[in-house]
């Protein structure tokens, strides 16, 4: 066997494993796209985890794109929270405090296609660390299943009345 068969038989061997590693690469690489795509897609499924991701983006976040992505398309029924997310920011300068958002469980009462959610917003202003104030608001959201649960409407309502205990 003289040294050109010998090359030439090397040559289609590296070829042959260079096809391999090309094909694991590629098969590889569609592999981890395909992960990360399902890793960090939106989670729309469940109402109540769409509500909770909303109002991290609208009342914690302040990320507008955050709140777009849990929205109803036309979005025109949710300036009652809007306006209370500008309420507080405009509070937050004139006063010079911090005002932290959180809520607590959501209630959901509907049909299967709209949902209605309840949940009370306690809000806190500080200043310097010290709280200033505290209070609680109950808030109902609307929600729609269009290709996924979404944030449709907003509106503030009253807090129950506490009831009256019994003294003995």
């Amino acid at each position: 066997m003289g040294f050109m068969s010998r090359w030439s038989k090397w040559r289609k061997i590296l070829l042959v494993v260079a096809a391999v590693l090309a094909v694991a690469g590629i098969g590889g690489a569609v592999t981890a796209v395909l992960t990360y795509h399902e890793a960090t897609k939106i989670d729309r499924s469940n109402p109540k985890v769409v509500l909770d991701e909303y109002l991290r983006a609208i009342m914690v976040e302040k990320d507008p794109v955050g709140v777009e992505l849990y929205s109803c398309e036309d979005g025109g029924q949710l300036n009652a929270i809007r306006n209370f997310r500008n309420e507080l920011d405009q509070r937050e300068k004139d006063f010079s405090v911090e005002i932290e958002v959180s809520w607590g469980a959501i209630d959901l009462v509907g049909e299967s296609q709209t949902q209605l959610a309840t949940t009370d917003l306690v809000i806190i202003a500080r200043k310097q660390g010290a709280v200033e104030s505290r209070s609680r608001e109950r808030w109902q959201f609307g929600l729609s299943d269009q290709d996924g649960w979404r944030v449709c409407s907003s509106a503030k309502s009253p807090l129950p009345a506490p009831s009256p205990s019994s003294v003995s």
